[in-house]
Formats: C-alpha cells, sequence, structure tokens
C-alpha cells in the first residue's frame, strides 16, 4: 500500500508550517556533487574553443656561406658547398636553381670588406642594385657543376675584359644565392673580391726522371714562383697532384705508377692583392715511360729453426711482391732450388742433408722483377 512520504514539520508560522527538507548527501571525501558538476562544466565550456592557427612554415635554403675564388689563367674560378639545407637545418631535396651574381666598380671606390652585419647587408643590396645576374644553373648546370661535394663554376674574364674597357684597376665582386621550393630565393652569399691581373708565365725547362718511388720532376721557377704539377695519363685529362704547390725546383711525384706513360705540365702562381691566388697558363707538355724494372726489397727477418730432422723457414711479406723462392746450398756449395713461386711467407725444408746449411730466400714482384737474395743458416749432424 502506498504511503505518501511525510515531511518534518518545521517551526510554525502564520499561517502553516514549514516543512524541512533534507540536505544533500556529501560526496565521499567530504566534497559535494555540486562542486563536481561545476567542474563538469567548466571542463565542457572549454570544449572547442578556437585558438588562432599558427603561421605556415616557409621553408628557404640557407643562405652559401664558404664561397671562394680564384684565378686561373683568363678565367675566375668560384667554388662552394652544394646547398644542402634549409634556414632551419632541415634537409634541401628541392633545389632548383643557383644563382651567380658578379658586379663592377673602380678599385680605388669599392668599399672595404664587411666588418658588421650592416655592413654586410649594405654590401648585398649593392650587388643586387648595381649588379649582373651572370647565369642561372637549373637543374643541366647544376650537374655539369659539381664536383663531389662542392659547385665550380668559371667567369671568362676575356670576355669581361672586352666589356669593361676602363683604363683603371677594377674589382669584381661574386656572390650565389639558392632557389628552392617553387621559387624561393636564399639570402645572397658571401662576397668574395678579385682584382683581374695578367697571369704569372709558366716555368721552363721541366725534366722528368723515372725512378723507383716515382717520377722525379725538376724545373727552372720563373721569379722564384711556386708552381702547381698536372699530370695526365693520355694528354688530354689533367688532374692537379701534390698537397699544395711546390715552392722549389723540384718534386718527387710519388703517385705515377710504374708500367705507364705520364704527362706533365707546370703552372705558376701568384697572389693578387688581397691574397687572392692567381694561377698561369700551363708550360709547355712532358712526358716519359715509366717502366717496372725495379725489384722489390730482398725479404727480412729471415730465420733458419732446426726442429728435429727438418728445418723450418720464416720471413717478413715483402709490400710489392707476389712469390717467393727458397734455395739451400750446403757446405759452401752451389744453390739449389728448393720451391718457387711461394706465396707463403714460411717454408719447411722436410729432408735437409747433414752439415753446414745456407738458405736463401728471393721476392719478385708481378712482373717477374726479382730482389736480391736474404740469406740465414743452420748446422746439422750427418745426414741420417
Amino acid at each position: 500500500m502506498y504511503r505518501p512520504r511525510r515531511f518534518p514539520v518545521g517551526p510554525r508560522f502564520e499561517g502553516g508550517t514549514i516543512p524541512v527538507v533534507p540536505a544533500p548527501r556529501p560526496w565521499p571525501g567530504g566534497r559535494p556533487v555540486v562542486a563536481l558538476v561545476l567542474v563538469v562544466a567548466a571542463m565542457l565550456a572549454g570544449c572547442g574553443v578556437k585558438h588562432p592557427p599558427l603561421p605556415p612554415v616557409v621553408r628557404i635554403a640557407d643562405p652559401t656561406r664558404d664561397l671562394a675564388v680564384f684565378q686561373e689563367g683568363s678565367d675566375a674560378v668560384l667554388s662552394w658547398s652544394y646547398p644542402a639545407s634549409t634556414t632551419a637545418g632541415e634537409p634541401l631535396p628541392d633545389l632548383e636553381a643557383v644563382e651567380v651574381w658578379r658586379l663592377t666598380m673602380r678599385h680605388d671606390e669599392a668599399p672595404p670588406p664587411a666588418q658588421t652585419p650592416r655592413d654586410r647587408n649594405l654590401n648585398r643590396q649593392l650587388i643586387l642594385a648595381g649588379g649582373e645576374r651572370l647565369v642561372v644553373l637549373d637543374e643541366t648546370g647544376l650537374d655539369t657543376a659539381t664536383r663531389g661535394s662542392q659547385l665550380v663554376w668559371r667567369d671568362d674574364l676575356e670576355a669581361w675584359h672586352r666589356d669593361h674597357p676602363d683604363e683603371e684597376p677594377q674589382m669584381l665582386w661574386y656572390a650565389v644565392r639558392s632557389v628552392c621550393c617553387r621559387g624561393r630565393e636564399s639570402e645572397l652569399s658571401n662576397i668574395v673580391r678579385l682584382v683581374p691581373e695578367p697571369p704569372p708565365p709558366p716555368p721552363t725547362g721541366l725534366e722528368l726522371v723515372p725512378e723507383a718511388a716515382g717520377i722525379r720532376l725538376t724545373w727552372v721557377p720563373h721569379e722564384d714562383l711556386p708552381v702547381v704539377v698536372e699530370r695526365s695519363s693520355n694528354g688530354a685529362d689533367w688532374q692537379e697532384v701534390g698537397d699544395h704547390e711546390q715552392d722549389s725546383g723540384g718534386w718527387l711525384d710519388p703517385g705515377a705508377s710504374q708500367g705507364a706513360r705520364w704527362h706533365y705540365r707546370l703552372r705558376s702562381v701568384s697572389h693578387s692583392e688581397g691574397g687572392v691566388k692567381v694561377v698561369g697558363e700551363p708550360g709547355p707538355e712532358s712526358e716519359v715511360d715509366h717502366p717496372d724494372v725495379y725489384p722489390p726489397l730482398p725479404p727480412a727477418d729471415l730465420v733458419c729453426l732446426p726442429e728435429g730432422d727438418r728445418v723450418r723457414l720464416r720471413w717478413q711479406s715483402v709490400t710489392e711482391a707476389s712469390t717467393y723462392r727458397v734455395a739451400r746450398a750446403t757446405d759452401g756449395g752451389t744453390p739449389s732450388v728448393l720451391a718457387d713461386e711461394l706465396a707463403s711467407t714460411q717454408f719447411d725444408d722436410e729432408a735437409p742433408p747433414g752439415g753446414n746449411l745456407t738458405y736463401e730466400v728471393t721476392a719478385a714482384d708481378a712482373t717477374g722483377n726479382r730482389s736480391q737474395a736474404a740469406v740465414c743458416s743452420a748446422a746439422r749432424g750427418a745426414a741420417p
């Protein structure tokens, strides 16, 4: 049977009594339910709030900082690292082109090299405002200019002289900038300076003498200038050799292998104002045969070790050798060959005769040149 709930009767007042309503039960731990409701409401109120959008990331190639220049004959030779990163330090897989810029000014009017960021920015503005964009190296041009991790490009100074016949000394400023990411241009690179000069004449009297360790070059330098040595195996494809410029009248080229014909030519090197290297035109070409007629060194540390009924021979390997020969003589007689074309550096004489034994070991290279003999001795009793 349903019975309506009865509320306690409160204090009387005129016209009746006030019913007493029970207080809400507390949340475990003492926090009322109302507090939880307020927290949830605050969380829901925060959902869906839109914040200002982040700006898009703009990818730009990091500017070149290692542009260098020197003069070789009638060319200005520029070199710099292949652009490989963005200004944010990320990889740059989408390089589109590299621009080469040049500015010509009278030497006495050129401002000094920049020392502050402000001066560097002003010089870059000078190139962009008064210079000329010489070339845009696109995909094909980049492939042609790539030398390992470097880009190399040449500016024809003879053509520049025809366009700038001023008798006053003139200075050239060069800079490069990269283009990537749908046509975005980087800042200009560091600026390099060149005052073109007549290249120095080549040295004279080049002579070549083959030796076991390489080709010996001698020459007469022009005004004691150092030289650059260039070598070719066919007289067409030239390569600079040596770790640095040679500042004397002779040099041994250890990289010229035997069994080949080698071509050489020399260039004198001077330095213009500002320390820029100026490499002259090559002198007359000379060539020489370098036949492989030099025997290897004899084996080192040869020992003869009697071990029971045998004698064991051991020696150190020889760098140029491909095989070894072992011979034996008894009591000062004529040596007889025990083994030939050995690849090993040891040999066991399994049945040696009695008496005073002398062993000889020689080394031979791939072309048959044989070294002098290394010698060791062993004494044995009567033959068994």
